[in-house]
Order: C-alpha cells, then sequence, then structure tokens
C-alpha cells in the first residue's frame, strides 16, 4: 500500500491581488507551494502538483530538489485533481490525499490523523476545526441582521483530505461537477467520510491581509518541519 498525494496549486489567486499564482506567492522565504510539500511529503512516498497551465516551468523551478511531479491543472479543481490523479497511477488499495497549496502550514499530525483513520476502516477522512465566531443566517431583504446560528454544530473543513484511491476514482468518475471539495462527492455515493482533528495552522491564504498571518504561522511551525 502506498500512501500518494495531490498538491492542488492550479488557481491564479485572483482574490490574493498578486501578478504570480496564489501558490508561487513567498512566505517566509520560499513559495507557499514549497511549503505545502515539504510538509507532505513527510506523509506521501509521492507527491503531484497541479500548476497552471501557464506557470509550468516557473513551478519545477520552485520545486526543483524536491521529490515531485507537476503537471497542468484545469480550468475546475475537480479536473485539476483528476489530472493529478491521473499522473500517479493508484493502486485501488492505495491512500491518497488531495491538499491545498494555499493551506501551505498544516502540521504533519493533522495530516498523519487522516491517514490513520483510513487505515482504521475509515472510505475518507476530513480534518476540521471548531467554528469560533458567532454565526448568523443570511441578512433578510430589507438587510435585517439574520438570525443566530448555534456554532457549536458547524465545522471549518481543512485540508488534506484522505480517501482510499478506489474510493476517489469512483468519486470522480460518478461524482457530479458542482461539489466544492473531495469529500462531499464521496458522501454523495454513501461512503463513510469520518472528521479528524484539524489545527488552526491550516487556515487557507486566500486574502492579501492573510499574508501576514502566513508569515506569522511560518515563524511559529519552523520547528515543526523538523520534527
Amino acid at each position: 500500500m502506498t500512501v500518494a498525494a495531490v498538491v492542488t496549486a492550479a488557481g491564479y489567486g485572483t482574490r490574493l491581488g498578486s501578478d504570480l499564482p496564489k501558490a508561487l506567492v513567498v512566505v517566509a522565504g520560499a513559495p507557499l507551494v514549497v511549503h505545502a510539500v515539504r510538509r507532505i511529503a513527510r506523509v506521501a512516498a509521492r507527491v503531484v502538483v497541479t500548476a497552471p497551465p501557464t506557470h509550468l516551468p516557473d513551478f519545477e523551478r520552485a520545486l526543483a530538489g524536491l521529490d515531485v511531479t507537476v503537471v497542468p491543472g484545469a480550468a475546475t479543481r475537480q479536473e485539476s485533481v483528476n489530472a493529478g490523479l491521473a499522473a500517479l497511477r493508484l493502486a485501488s488499495h492505495d491512500i491518497v490525499l488531495v491538499h491545498d497549496a494555499a493551506r501551505a502550514f498544516q502540521p504533519v499530525a493533522a495530516m498523519r490523523a487522516v491517514v490513520a483513520a483510513i487505515e482504521d476502516g475509515a472510505d475518507g477522512a476530513v480534518p476540521v476545526v471548531p467554528v469560533v465566531d458567532t454565526l448568523v443566517t443570511a441578512p433578510a431583504p430589507d438587510g435585517s441582521l439574520g438570525e443566530p446560528v448555534d456554532r457549536a454544530g458547524f465545522r471549518i473543513v481543512q485540508t488534506p483530505q484522505a480517501f482510499r484511491a478506489a474510493v476517489l476514482l469512483d468519486a470522480h468518475a460518478r461524482g457530479g461537477d458542482a461539489a466544492t471539495d473531495d469529500a462531499s462527492l464521496a458522501r454523495a455515493l454513501g461512503y463513510r467520510v469520518v472528521a479528524t482533528a484539524g489545527h488552526e495552522w491550516g487556515v487557507k491564504v486566500t486574502h492579501a491581509g492573510d499574508l501576514a498571518l502566513a508569515e506569522h504561522i511560518a515563524a511559529l511551525s519552523a520547528e515543526e518541519e523538523t520534527v
């Protein structure tokens, strides 16, 4: 059994306001995708990165020296993950992780937890963290504040999401094209996906303001890469 990973980095990150694809933005001396690959490579024996087709040489240069394959991504996340899965050539009994390069500082312990859940018999596993903000429903048409929602019943979903390879391949073959993540595809087909403990460092870098937080997390987590 092999543990393999697809790191999705094919987005252009327009919300970040950068001229570069988001995964190439440098934080703490290295592009986000490099931080992500360094961590997940401690869990996965094979790693494929999906990159914007227009920037493949840039990604290959950034990742030089790391044991990783770079393939062109596609217009949608699902199509990009499919490209990564095709490059991995998985056996049905393998374990595959799907990770977002924008969550570059997810601790290795959280990654190992999703793999352990698959080894224990789950079809899929997703790291989650509690909601800390107050939640309300959407505003009324007149702008009135929505109704309070009990945040205790909700969790924030992170990556990497892990699956038995046969499950993820089936989910992508038979699932729809509107899912926002791979776990949704698998659950829609009746597969058992469990929750594991995520971490606050697994936050997704999305907006320019997130870069300062990423720099802070990088400094806090520097020792984690050597543990």
